[in-house]
């Protein structure tokens, strides 16, 4: 197998997630050019996952049946169409916008589980290398994604349309790379389509309890916080996506971190990391302070990618490699509930206010973290041996360690 395999399926990983998270700066386009309201944008922003979560739960189980380039093809044929749908709603088409929301949600649905698996069977060296390249792969994507988008949007012309065409050109030469990139071959022992080990006491305290904060984080950073400063800010668009950016970035670059956590889960410190990152977003509402939405981003990056990783690292511990394309598709899943945060927000924010919701959300991690720190500490707890009878008939007890 060609030592650089695993950097062809990143770039695949990278590509589709580029062209996912390119719409984020571009929700200001289309609320104040095509008179979109910010319950619209953010509806758009989140109906990919109606999308994605199919995808995921199929397309997971089909590449641990077909193999994983099976599926990491059509993904980018997928990413292609969605892009040129989207360009097409140059019109401000609110149903057009939905269409290519959809299929983009689609394409990243197929490559995450697929993708993911794929750099876990092709990364040699400790157990989370998968795991963190995977996470790399996307957040990469889903950070320069907005970046580049949103300044091209800011100072070219047409800001609904040469974002999709640069992701399409792009596309057109990191596509080719991954298309010929060899892949493993399935196991040839009958699989589950859903695995065993989601139901696993294991997988629902310490996974599935907080999975929702992994893009509920990031979403809240980049398509509320922006909204909230927009009367201060002067190109909404270039900072919308800086801020998506920073917030994808970050949790980009804390992935060496998040890996070494040896005494306690890292999901522990990641949901602490949203805590705090909550907290900043309830001075963000407060002040509307443009300024203060740049640590509060940092934070719930951090946040993000430390649950990424984490997750992701768990998921390949629990399940077998014949489920593992599976049991990745469903956590993926779960993450993606997160996504609905803004749009859930763009309702109850001005009904209870911006500072209360992000109050309720700080508590609501913090006891996500329960669960997790509690499995930790019982499967780590010492087993005691039993009372056992010495050579001269006196009962004697083993210590533990002994």
């Amino acid at each position: 197998m060609v030592k650089h395999d695993w950097l062809r399926v990143g770039l695949g990983m990278f590509i589709i997630a580029f062209g996912a998270n390119i719409f984020a700066p571009l929700l200001p386009a289309y609320r104040l050019g095509a008179g979109l309201s910010q319950s619209q944008v953010t509806f758009l922003l989140a109906i990919y996952v109606a999308g994605l979560i199919p995808a995921l739960l199929i397309g997971g189980p089909l590449s641990d049946l077909h193999g994983r380039r099976a599926i990491m093809r059509p993904a980018l044929v997928a990413s292609a169409v969605g892009s040129l749908v989207l360009s097409a709603g140059i019109t401000g088409s609110v149903a057009v916008l939905s269409a290519g929301r959809f299929i983009a949600g689609a394409a990243i649905g197929l490559v995450m589980a697929a993708g993911a698996a794929w750099l876990k069977e092709l990364s040699t060296g400790p157990a989370h290398l998968g795991a963190r390249r995977a996470t790399v792969a996307l957040s990469v994507g889903f950070g320069l994604g907005p970046l580049i988008s949103g300044l091209i949007a800011e100072l070219l012309p047409h800001p609904d349309l040469l974002p999709y065409l640069m992701h399409l050109a792009l596309l057109a030469v990191i596509g080719p790379l991954v298309w010929t990139t060899r892949t493993v071959a399935p196991q040839s022992t009958p699989r589950a389509w859903f695995s065993r080990s989601v139901f696993s006491g294991r997988f629902l305290w310490t996974v599935a309890a907080w999975a929702p904060w992994v893009f509920g984080a990031a979403s809240l950073s980049f398509a509320t916080l922006p909204a909230l400063v927009a009367d201060s800010v002067s190109h909404l668009i270039a900072y919308t996506g800086f801020i998506a950016a920073v917030t994808m970035g970050t949790g980009a670059f804390i992935q060496p971190v998040a890996t070494r956590f040896a005494r306690i889960p890292p999901a522990v410190p990641g949901l602490g990391l949203t805590v705090v990152g909550m907290l900043a977003a309830v001075a963000v509402a407060v002040t509307e302070s443009a300024w203060l939405v740049v640590p509060a981003a940092v934070l719930l990056g951090a946040g993000y990618g430390v649950l990424m990783v984490s997750g992701l690292r768990e998921v390949q511990a629990i399940a077998p490699r014949s489920e593992l394309g599976a049991a990745t598709a469903v956590f993926y899943s779960l993450t993606y509930i997160g996504f609905f945060a803004p749009f859930a927000l763009s309702y109850l924010g001005p009904l209870i206010g911006y500072p209360t919701c992000f109050l309720i959300g700080a508590v609501v991690a913090g006891l996500s973290a329960v669960p997790v720190v509690v499995t930790n500490a019982r499967s780590t707890r010492p087993v005691r041996t039993p009372v056992q009878s010495a050579p001269t008939g006196r009962p004697t007890r083993i210590r533990d360690g002994d």
